[in-house]
């Protein structure tokens, strides 16, 4: 019988770990995000990513990233604003890009530079 319930606990761990790994982060809400990380952050993190979508009226894009290891971040899509002092004018879907990330004070994780990959 612990044989049995050894066995299940492997599996159903195994399957957790699979389809975490594969989870569609896109609708995954970044503030609560935040709260992985540290609660306060001054320094800025830096990403790497492909942009899918440009909202210019919203302030925000839609960006697909690789990990953050620094902010216990996996790859994923997701909606994250920027800060005002970033031009989105000359951003596009499909455009690779570096960017800097910081968690503001209201817990909300803001773009404040995005530049192409070289």
């Amino acid at each position: 019988m612990k044989t049995l319930i050894a066995l299940t606990t492997v599996l159903t761990m195994t399957a957790f770990q699979a389809g975490a790994q594969t989870m569609d982060h896109q609708t995954m809400n970044h503030e609560a995000m935040g709260s992985m990380a540290q609660s306060e952050q001054s320094a800025v993190t830096m990403g790497k990513g492909v942009i899918n979508s440009v909202d210019t009226a919203k302030g925000e894009v839609n960006i697909t990233h690789e990990p953050i290891p620094a902010l216990s971040w996996p790859a994923m899509t997701m909606d994250l604003p920027v800060t005002d002092g970033v031009d989105l004018s000359g951003v596009s879907p499909g455009d690779k890009v570096n960017f800097g990330i910081v968690l503001g004070s209201d817990d909300v994780y803001r773009i404040t530079e995005l530049t192409p990959q070289k």
